[in-house]
């Protein structure tokens, strides 16, 4: 049976040693009517108990932690919290805020967006608070937490692409095909992620496909924005849409448009790019005048207010957005890329591939001589005349 989280309430977890300090916690969770509960820790022991508490009950939901919590981490500078902070960080999914007058001391997990590092003054409280509220209000501390509900919904998703997704002789046929063609030592892997692979395929298939309702009309899955873009953990340095910006000049961004199977095989001299251009801020004013949704969602979908020379990405807390020039196409080295640019977003296959797809339309664009239209349009009226 899945198990629910919607009837556990979420605890954060405080640890901060002066007394003051947690009590305005407390009185301003009550005042902004947080709903979680607030554990008030003023050591590392209770801390552990606390932690220890809150696993077996699988309900954490975020960490408050003040680095310094003894007489002695103030003179060490070495702090028992950063361990907590950093063991949570790695087989955890909450949000962790840092409370604390030491963060010039703490240089780790910079740049993490589940890491939050406030310093200590008149409004930090508040401003954790009201973050943890905002969090909290629209169920977001219960999607990735250990247990939470995308767990539990990749879990139920998973069981229905291992009851559904085979017939017959079928995952019998699989690992046939497997243990015919790998090594007798690299079957068990191969196994496995094969059928995982399917098993996540059918799980993303599902879950992108539009849904049929009751009355027989069919329900489009809407994507927020943001869903075009992914910071990219693969192994490799470049890949097909990832979108680089200079150093010496980080306005200038352009997106690799070198094809998969070359990047994926090394098999290319330098890589293929374009720039992308600013968005203007007329071309922002008409995105949020009174047509603007309509004018976005032409832009976004490729509608030829564009036009035939760029593709247009949309704006995201992400990244800032633009147009693709496919006039402005150029080559460089693996080198040069390496050492004076900087991996900022990678766009989702289905927009790289529509850029790639408009790319190619524009590079082989055609025509035919230069007509003169005053003989051609004497035809046109010739033709009309006749009938």
């Amino acid at each position: 049976m899945e198990k629910s989280t919607q009837t556990v309430k979420g605890v954060i977890i405080l640890l901060e040693n002066e007394s003051t300090i947690r009590n305005s916690f407390q009185s301003l969770f009550e005042d902004l009517g947080i709903d979680l509960e607030l554990v008030l820790c003023s050591s590392p022991t209770e801390y552990e108990k606390a932690l220890s508490q809150s696993k077996k009950e699988n309900n954490l939901r975020g960490l408050i932690m003040d680095l310094s919590n003894t007489d002695q981490e103030e003179d060490t500078k070495s702090y028992k919290a950063a361990d907590y902070i950093q063991e949570e960080f790695d087989f955890n999914r909450i949000p962790i805020f840092i409370h604390s007058g030491n963060l010039e001391h703490y240089k780790e997990l910079n740049d993490k967006g589940t890491v939050f590092k406030i310093p200590k003054g008149s409004n930090s409280i508040s401003s954790i608070c009201q973050s943890l509220k905002k969090m909290s209000d629209c169920g977001f501390l219960d999607i990735f937490c250990l247990g939470g509900e995308l767990e539990n919904k990749i879990m139920l998703e998973v069981h229905k692409a291992f009851v559904e997704q085979f017939k017959g002789s079928e995952i019998e046929g699989i690992i046939d095909s497997i243990s015919e063609a790998a090594e007798p030592q690299n079957i068990t892997v191969r196994t496995k992620e094969v059928f995982e692979r399917i098993a996540l395929r059918t799980v993303f298939e599902n879950w992108n496909s539009a849904s049929m309702m009751g009355d027989g009309s069919i329900k489009e899955v809407q994507l927020n924005s943001i869903e075009h873009y992914y910071r990219r953990t693969s192994d490799f340095d470049f890949w097909t849409g990832d979108i680089f910006l200079w150093k010496q000049d980080p306005t200038v961004k352009c997106v690799v448009l070198t094809p998969r199977c070359n990047v994926g095989h090394n098999n290319f001299d330098e890589l293929l790019f374009c720039k992308i251009e600013k968005i203007t801020e007329e071309k922002l004013k008409a995105l949020t005048g009174k047509k603007g949704p309509e004018q976005l969602r032409k832009n976004i979908t490729d509608h030829q207010i564009v036009g035939e020379r760029y593709r247009f990405l949309p704006p995201t807390p992400q990244f800032s957005g633009g147009l693709v020039d496919f006039k402005s196409v150029f080559t460089r080295p693996q080198k040069f890329i390496k050492e004076n640019c900087d991996l900022e977003i990678t766009l989702s296959d289905e927009l790289t591939n529509d850029v790639v797809r408009k790319f190619a339309a524009y590079t082989l664009r055609g025509g035919i001589s230069e007509t003169e239209f005053g003989e051609a349009h004497h035809y046109v009226k010739k033709l009309v005349g006749d009938n």
